[in-house]
Order: structure tokens, then C-alpha cells, then sequence
């Protein structure tokens, strides 16, 4: 049987991919590394037809193994699929050198990815009709599609311009209301978490990078010297995490090796030796902005696997969770003293919450410090298929695991979820139910008590007509 190869770090991408080839009677193979792209490719008697791949990829990167396609498999079709706006237009720039059949970016419709593989493949796409759906077991593609152009496809470069600079200065004032940047020595806590970050991952540097307008600015940050030290940030240009910022879509930036790289390797610093490789996990408030990125940096090439990148997007949301922990912290006294006298941070007034919370569609549950359940409201014990008793003093680690089982893919879910052990966090990531074809979107942040502990309230919300909406507008 035919197959596809599918290089994608992000498993509910690959999942949607998978589709599609099954749909072209492809048999498709995921992997989610550049080493295992290389490994799969090498083990099969036969050519993949097409093979699908992010370009940010651990242990080979997406440039590299395009080429290495290209020189084992002549006739294979490559498709190119990132959420990185300059590594596309790297793509581009190089597709007929690389012999790449097609550029999309991650965040683009199904559809126009779906269509993109058959043209690719040289298959007639099939005519659609007024109750057209996907052939095949594919409910869940066709009520992601659109069955018209979508306006994106459309839209001119001012409109999309307009836009991303309106999301810029959303960004940037989320910073500045958070009051981040100071000129004071770098926060304890942010620095022992840097600290533990280098030794995790083996590295020499590793930084609390906010991206400002015109500079990178370094929150907290270890194995720095010189003028980086003195200056805590770079000019913009020279930030790798800001491409991380500017992405369609919020996912970890791997670059295994900038020397080599087509991107990268003109870049100041990586001219200058300051570092050979690099990989930063966005710092994502729960509204989803993307304040800078929490990265690991190295002087030689970067070996490390897709799964220790999903460690440092769980440490990167305790970043966050300190941040957003801070600013509470910083609002007024006179607010803190009223949360004070209510008694609302540490005593929890039973009657007073399930009276602002039972009423939501919204599924609410609290966790102290210590991960466990303070409070959920009926929504949660919906979705939870428990009684609201039933989850209070129940620990996160055992709620996580009963919640799984709600969800189409639990192993990914229990992936996506992955937060620090200990520490406030901030987090933001769609699931689809199994039961049916909606979407929750899992927020977290941390709430401060007034006796100086934390908590975390964390919500499913039904996201689904937003997530078609904006698919359909891509």
C-alpha cells in the first residue's frame, strides 16, 4: 500500500493530517522528530508518495531533512506546513531548489490543505455538492471546512497587515499593564526556574525572554556575559524569540543547528558565536498572547527530542503562571484589603461562589497550591460525569486522568496537559470531546490568596463555532 509521511511535532495536527491521507487511500506514518523522519524514511523498501512536515523540528530540522527527502526519494512530493511566518518565506524562497510541491501555513483550512494534497498528488479533487461531506469516516474535517473561499484566501495584504499589527499592540499592552519590565535585579523565583531550566536541558543559557516593540528584554537569565549581560536583551532583529511571537499560531521554535541553518546561520549573534542552536516555548497568557518565550541556548548543536520540548512548554506555562502571579500582586492595596475583608481569597465562601459559578456554561474548577480541588462547579461535574462532591479535596493528578477519558484522543490530551509539579502556571489548549465534534478550550491561570499563597482556576469552555469561524477565515 501507498504511503505518507507525516513530520509534525504538534499531535493534533498529525492527527488531522492522518485523516487526510486515509482519505487519498495513503497509509499515513507520523513521527514527530526530524531523527525519526530520517529513520522511517531509510526503513521502508518504498518511497513515500508525499511527505507532510513542519519546518521547527528537533534533531534534524525541517530544511535539512526536505533535502534529505529529496536526495533518498526524487519522486516524492513535499509538502511544507509551519506556523512560522520566516521559515515559510524561507520555503518559498527556496522551492525550486528544495523541489518543494507546496507552502501552507499550519493554521490554514482544512480544506485548503486537503485540496493542496491532491493537487499535489495530481488527483481531481472531488466536485462539491450541496450536502457534501468528505468521503469516507470523516465527520469531523467536514464541519471543519468551509464551503466557500475563505475570506483569507481573498483578503488583501493591508487587511492581513492591519491585523497582525493590531494583535502586536494587543501584545504589547498586555506587557505593559502587566508592569514586566523593570530596571530592578531579575526576580528570585523567575531565577531559580531559569536555573533550573539549564540544568534540565544540559545548556549554558537560558532566558525569561519578553519581546518589546524594538528589543528582546530579559526577564531572568543565566550564562549570559559581557554586553548581553549588561544590556539584558538584543535588538529585535537579532531575537529568535521573536519569531516565536510573530508565529500564526503559539508552538515551541527548535532550531537544532543555526550555523547550518538557511534562516538563521546570517543572524548577529550566531555570527558572533554567542550560541550555535536554540529552543524557546511561548510564554502564553490564558487570553493567548505571546509575551516572549522561555529558551534554552547552546554554543554547539542541540540535542534534544520532541518530548523533552514538551517539558520546556511546561515549564514555560510556570513562567507564565509567575507573571500573571505578579501582576495580581501588584494591584492595588485597597483592592487586596476588600478581597481581604470578604474573606473571597483564603476562606472561599462556599455560598457566594456556587452562586457566581453554578450558573456558567463554563465548566470551573479551583485547585490550591497544592493541586487540590477547592471547588467545581456543575458544569465540571458535568463534564466529569461525577457529582461536585465528589471532586472536592480530589488531587489534579487523579482529576486529569478521570477527565482524559472525556476526550477523543486522552493520550494527547494527557500530553497537552503536562503543567510544572509545584508553582502558579498559565495555560491555553483546544481539545475535542469524543462524545461529540465540539470544542473545549482548557484555560489556566493562578489567583492570588490574601494569606500569599496561590491558586489556580481553570475553565472548559466551548470553543467550537470560534475555532470553525476562524479556520474558515485563515
Amino acid at each position: 500500500m501507498a504511503w505518507g509521511l507525516i513530520v509534525e511535532p504538534n499531535s493534533a495536527c498529525s492527527s488531522k493530517y492522518q485523516v487526510l491521507m486515509a482519505d487519498l487511500g495513503l497509509e499515513p506514518v507520523c513521527v514527530q522528530d526530524g531523527n525519526a523522519a530520517r529513520t522511517t524514511l531509510t526503513s521502508h523498501d518504498e518511497a513515500p508518495a508525499v511527505v507532510m512536515t513542519e519546518l521547527s523540528l528537533t534533531g534534524v530540522d525541517g530544511f535539512q531533512l526536505v533535502r534529505e527527502v529529496r536526495r533518498h526519494s526524487p519522486k516524492t512530493r513535499i509538502i511544507v506546513l509551519s506556523s512560522f511566518v520566516t521559515l515559510r518565506t524561507k520555503a518559498l524562497e527556496q522551492k525550486d531548489l528544495l523541489d518543494i510541491q507546496g507552502i501552507l501555513a499550519k493554521s490554514a483550512p482544512l480544506e485548503s490543505i486537503r485540496r493542496m494534497l491532491y493537487r499535489v498528488l495530481g488527483i481531481q479533487p472531488p466536485e462539491p455538492t450541496a450536502s457534501a461531506t468528505l468521503p469516507g469516516p470523516l465527520p469531523m474535517l467536514a464541519s471543519l471546512e468551509s464551503p466557500s473561499p475563505s475570506p483569507a484566501s481573498t483578503a488583501s495584504p493591508v487587511s492581513a497587515s492591519a491585523l497582525t499589527l493590531a494583535r502586536e499592540r494587543t501584545r504589547l499592552a498586555q506587557i505593559a499593564s502587566m508592569q514586566l519590565v523593570d530596571e530592578g535585579p531579575p526576580d528570585e523565583v523567575l531565577q531559580g526556574l531559569v536555573q533550573e531550566t539549564a540544568r534540565t536541558f544540559n545548556v549554558p543559557i537560558a532566558l525569561v525572554s519578553l519581546v518589546l516593540e524594538d528589543r528582546q528584554w530579559f526577564k531572568a537569565h543565566v550564562g549570559l556575559s559581557g554586553k548581553l549581560l549588561e544590556e539584558r536583551g538584543t535588538e529585535r532583529e537579532a531575537a529568535l524569540c521573536a519569531h516565536v511571537v510573530e508565529a500564526d499560531q503559539a508552538e515551541p521554535l527548535v532550531v537544532p543547528d543555526a550555523a547550518t541553518h538557511p534562516v538563521f546561520s546570517g543572524n548577529r549573534l550566531v555570527r558572533e558565536g554567542l550560541f550555535r542552536s536554540y529552543a524557546g516555548a511561548p510564554l502564553i497568557t490564558r487570553e493567548g498572547t505571546v509575551l516572549g518565550t522561555l529558551c534554552i541556548l547552546d554554543q554547539k548543536p542541540l540535542a534534544i527530542s520532541a518530548e523533552q520540548v514538551d517539558g520546556l512548554v511546561a515549564l514555560a506555562r510556570r513562567v507564565a503562571g509567575e507573571l500573571e502571579f505578579r501582576a495580581q500582586l501588584s494591584k492595588s492595596q485597597r483592592a487586596l484589603k476588600l478581597e481581604r475583608s470578604a474573606h473571597a481569597a483564603s476562606r472561599l465562601q462556599a455560598d457566594v461562589l456556587a452562586a457566581a459559578l453554578n450558573g456558567l456554561d463554563d465548566a470551573v474548577v479551583l485547585f490550591d497550591h497544592r493541586r487540590i480541588i477547592l471547588f467545581a462547579n456543575e458544569s465540571m461535574a458535568l463534564l466529569a460525569e461525577r457529582n461536585a462532591s465528589e471532586l472536592m479535596g480530589m488531587d489534579r493528578h487523579t482529576f486529569i486522568r478521570l477527565l482524559s477519558s472525556r476526550f477523543k484522543d486522552s493520550l494527547d490530551f494527557l500530553r497537552r496537559i503536562l503543567i510544572p509539579e509545584e508553582g502558579p502556571y498559565v495555560a491555553r489548549e483546544d481539545f475535542e470531546l469524543k462524545s461529540s465534534q465540539r470544542v473545549l478550550r482548557w484555560m489556566s491561570r493562578p489567583v492570588a490568596f490574601a494569606d500569599g499563597h496561590f491558586g489556580q482556576l481553570t475553565t472548559y469552555r466551548d470553543v467550537t463555532n470560534e475555532v470553525e469561524l476562524a479556520r474558515s477565515r485563515s
